[in-house]
């Protein structure tokens, strides 16, 4: 009997808690989106934090109620199309993520997880300001790229430019409106994915300091596309740009395959460059510089990137696979971890320091907190 009645108190104080602490974090959530109205990537960063330790140690009821708590105090002070927007910032992702957490997802599909959810909150966000305020966001931007390529053009012409290089700029000009709606989609889907990583960064360093490890990223250097992901890719890309070319209507989805595509392959060309700087022990600011170079020098050598990571699915330039024919180190799966062992164990394991990632035989624990 004294058990039960224990075991019954001990019920009535685990959700008086919750909800205590929930109150506590979402006054702190709304104080940080507040600061983060004038500078927005700190909102984005930090407000999310407290939202995710909720859903983290309570589950989404009590993280759910905080995050509408912390938009009412947000309504006081900042009115409501502020607070609509900082909500948008913050809740989804933080939901996002401390669910992944939670579910003891591995830490990319916890990042992928929040990218999505917050590329679905803002644009809900663009769909709600356009048709609720009717202001055309996207267009607004659009207007002002446009005008800043025409200040841009005619600076060029009253310093003396050549007629042929002016000629090109008008064009640019011209072509710029409709490449902007097509690849904007895509921009906002990689800067969710962005923010959602650098999120999950700094959730990863701030929460283990209040006890609540969470698993590691998986080394950039190690991040490979699977075969099959890279083959789907691939394929969506050729047919979407047949299917253009039978109705130009498409030409837009087929342009926003390409740029995925384009952008995907290239930072994986990007980090079989890096790997193979480091094995030859190039230093960091010589890599920068001739990044820098690369970028400057137009299209052509982002194409031979992207080149290069599509081979790297395949032929496996960075020797992320073990030698042995086994199950590939986390390069098909996702993101590994380094090379397996065999004959050379001594090199391999020089080169896994130079790439951030755990020689051979180095065990790793991630406790996962729930």
């Amino acid at each position: 009997m004294a058990s039960s009645t224990h075991s019954a108190q001990a019920a009535r104080r685990h959700p008086t808690r919750g909800l205590t602490e929930g109150a506590i974090l979402a006054a702190l959530t709304a104080i940080i989106a507040a600061v983060g109205l004038l500078a927005p990537p700190v909102a984005v960063l930090l407000s999310p934090l407290p939202i995710m330790l909720l859903v983290i140690r309570w589950g989404m009821r009590i993280a759910v109620l905080a995050s509408v708590i912390a938009a009412l105090a947000l309504l006081q002070f900042a009115g409501p199309l502020n607070a609509a927007s900082a909500v948008a910032m913050f809740a989804p992702l933080g939901l996002a993520l401390g669910w992944g957490v939670r579910r003891g997802l591995a830490a990319q599909w916890t990042i992928l997880g929040g990218s999505i959810a917050f590329l679905i909150a803002t644009m809900a966000m663009l769909a709600a300001a356009s048709g609720l305020m009717h202001q055309d966001v996207m267009g607004d931007f659009i207007a002002g790229q446009i005008k800043a390529m025409q200040m841009a053009m005619g600076l060029q012409q009253r310093m003396g430019a050549p007629a042929e290089q002016v000629r090109q700029m008008r064009q640019a000009v011209e072509m710029l409106p409709r490449f902007l709606r097509s690849a904007l989609p895509v921009a906002l889907a990689l800067g969710a994915l962005l923010w959602s990583y650098l999120c999950y960064t700094v959730a990863r360093a701030v929460l283990r300091r209040v006890g609540h490890p969470l698993p590691a990223v998986p080394p950039i250097l190690t991040w490979r596309l699977s075969a099959g992901i890279a083959s789907i890719m691939l394929w969506a890309g050729a047919i979407a740009s047949l299917a253009a070319m039978r109705a130009p209507v498409l030409g837009g989805v087929a342009l926003d395959a390409m740029l995925v595509n384009l952008f995907v392959f290239g930072f994986q060309g990007t980090l079989v460059g890096v790997t193979w700087a480091n094995r030859r022990g190039y230093p960091a600011f010589v890599q920068a510089l001739f990044g820098f170079m690369l970028l400057g020098a137009g299209i052509l050598p982002l194409f031979g990137l992207a080149i290069l990571g599509m081979l790297d699915t395949w032929w496996d330039f960075r020797r992320l696979r073990p030698r042995g024919g086994g199950t590939p180190a986390g390069t098909d799966a996702g993101p590994g971890s380094g090379d397996a062992g065999g004959s050379s164990d001594a090199g391999r394991s020089t080169v896994a320091g130079r790439l951030g990632r755990p020689a051979a035989g180095a065990a790793t624990k991630v406790v996962h907190q729930r």
